[in-house]
C-alpha cells in the first residue's frame, strides 16, 4: 500500500522495536530476550519504584488510546516514537500490547532525538519534525512520551500539527505532567518544581547532565496541550485526559478528533 511504501522510503520506520533493543543489551541478555515474548520487553515492572509506576501508567495510557479510537479492525495507525539513544529508551506500547492482527495495521516511525551537544535551545520547527507521509495517510496517529523531547513550545506545536496532518480520524499524544511531584524521565522527585536554573544545576551535580542539554527535556502540562489543539486548522474537537499517581495527575493525553470534511 502507498503508506507502507512511504514508510520504508523514510528510512526511519522500525517495525521490530524489541529486536533493535536486543542489539543494545549484552550478548547474554540479548540471547534471553530473543527467546522471550516481544511484548514483555521493557514493560515488565523493574526493581526501581518509578519503573513500577511507569509500567502501570503506560498500560493505562495504552488502554485510553484504544478507548479513544474505537475504530474498526481495518483502521491503520502511525506509531510515532523517539529514536533510541543513551537516554531515550521508551517502550513501544502498541508493539507490546496490540494483538497480531492489529500490529499488521501499524507502522512505527522514529523521530531523531535532539543533540545533547547543542549549544543553545532550538525553538523553531525544523525538518526532522516533518513526517514523510501524505495528508490523512493513516486513520490514527499515536505518539507516546515524545513531545517533551523535541524542544520548546513552538517545536512541540509543530509536532502536534504534523501528527494531525497525517491523521484521517484522530490523534493521541501522551506526556508526563510537569507539575507532578515525580519527574518520570529522571526518576527524581520535586527537584523539577524548582526554578529551571536551580533544577538543572542539581541535575548536573547529581550526574544527570545529559537531561540539561537544550531541547532534551521540556516538560508541559494540560493547558499547553489544549493550546496546541486549539491552534490546529479546522478547529477540531479535542480534550485532554489524565491518569493519576498518588491522587495527583501524573500523565496527560491529548485526544484530537479530525473533522471528516478536512480529513
Amino acid at each position: 500500500m502507498l503508506w507502507q511504501e512511504a514508510a520504508w522510503m523514510a528510512g526511519k520506520v522500525r517495525q521490530d522495536l524489541p529486536a533493535m533493543h536486543d542489539n543494545k543489551t549484552g550478548s547474554r541478555t540479548g540471547e534471553r530476550m530473543k527467546q522471550a515474548i516481544n511484548a514483555q520487553y521493557h514493560l515488565t515492572p523493574g526493581g526501581a519504584f518509578v519503573d513500577k509506576i511507569l509500567a502501570s501508567q503506560r498500560r493505562k495510557l495504552f488502554d485510553a488510546f484504544l478507548q479513544f479510537k474505537q475504530g474498526n479492525a481495518n483502521d491503520t495507525t502511525l506509531n510515532v516514537g523517539m529514536m533510541p539513544g543513551p537516554i531515550f529508551e521508551k517502550p513501544d506500547l502498541l508493539e507490546a500490547w496490540c494483538d497480531q492482527k492489529e500490529r499488521s495495521r501499524i507502522l512505527s516511525y522514529q523521530i531523531e532525538p535532539p543533540s545533547a551537544a547543542a549549544s543553545s535551545p532550538s525553538s523553531a520547527p525544523s525538518s526532522e519534525l516533518q513526517l514523510p507521509f501524505s495528508d490523512g495517510a493513516f486513520d490514527w496517529v499515536f505518539c507516546n512520551e515524545v513531545i517533551e523531547h523535541v524542544g520548546g513550545g513552538e517545536r512541540q506545536f509543530a509536532l502536534v500539527r504534523e501528527l494531525y496532518r497525517v491523521a484521517r480520524k484522530g490523534v493521541f499524544v501522551s506526556t508526563s505532567n510537569r507539575k507532578h511531584p515525580i519527574e518520570f524521565n529522571t526518576g527524581l522527585p520535586l527537584l523539577h518544581l524548582l526554578p529551571q536554573g536551580v533544577w538543572q544545576r542539581m541535575l548536573r551535580a547529581g550526574g544527570k547532565r545529559h537531561w540539561t542539554a537544550p531541547g532534551v527535556l521540556n516538560l508541559i502540562d494540560a493547558p499547553a496541550l489544549y493550546n496546541f489543539a486549539e491552534r490546529l486548522p479546522g478547529s477540531p474537537q479535542h480534550d485532554v485526559g489524565h491518569k493519576r499517581v498518588f491522587g495527583a495527575k501524573a500523565h496527560f493525553f491529548l485526544m484530537v478528533n479530525k473533522p471528516a470534511k478536512t480529513a
